[in-house]
């Protein structure tokens, strides 16, 4: 019976070594949302992200605009002991920023805002997440 328990146990540890399951928060190639002043992480990687700022001007459903607006954020990635300011954007050409950050190990891509606005359901954007995926840079 005793063997049984160790064999069950170390079967249990075996399965909860997943390098891409999260502590608290991501799953690394997998797209989640995050939230102003919110900090998730992959644990087993040792990366957290931490939103600091979301801006959403796109042209809201509804209305007449006369460009499409985009979305920008600014936040830190940390992965082990270093720290790496980002600042992310749907329009590099107006905004100056990127879509994507990328290290020597990890890449961080801006996906989209949600909800989208919608001029008959205002929202502050700052209640908005954005939707980021963290994935591992291809060699």
């Amino acid at each position: 019976m005793r063997n049984l328990s160790i064999l069950l146990f170390a079967v249990l540890l075996l399965f909860s070594c997943d390098e891409n399951t999260d502590c608290n928060g991501f799953n690394l190639g997998q797209e989640f949302e995050i939230e102003v002043n919110e900090t998730l992480e992959n644990c087993p990687k040792n990366i957290a992200i931490t939103l600091l700022d979301i801006q959403d001007s796109r042209c809201p459903t509804g209305a007449d605009c006369i460009w499409e607006g985009m979305i920008v954020l600014e936040g830190t990635l940390r992965i082990a002991d270093k720290n790496y300011p980002i600042q992310l954007s749907t329009n590099e050409r107006i905004s100056g920023f990127p879509e994507e950050f990328s290290t020597s190990e990890y890449t961080v891509k801006l996906i989209d805002s949600v909800p989208y606005p919608d001029l008959n359901n205002p929202s502050n954007s700052e209640d908005k997440p954005a939707v980021l995926v963290i994935s591992k840079r291809s060699t």
